[in-house]
């Protein structure tokens, strides 16, 4: 994934998540998953701990070509 998609990808998440993309960003490199899921609900928090867990998935997400592709490959867990 090149620079300018993660940062698309960056983008469309914080604003799920209620973050900005700068917050999100140092979140996420700084590898706080309580961070991260502080604003999801119970629910959702439980579905990010399943996607993390699953490294099969997550290899999959690690060589996605865009957030579209990325969207595609969470589709299909």
């Amino acid at each position: 994934m090149n620079e300018k998609n993660l940062d698309q990808l960056i983008s469309a998440a914080s604003e799920k998540l209620g973050t900005s993309p700068d917050k999100l960003k140092k979140t996420l490199e700084n590898g706080d998953i309580k961070g991260l899921s502080a604003g999801l609900s119970k629910s959702d928090k439980e579905k990010l701990r399943e996607v993390l867990a699953n490294k099969e998935l997550m290899e999959k997400l690690r060589h996605a070509s865009g957030p579209d592709d990325i969207m595609r490959i969470l589709w299909k867990k």
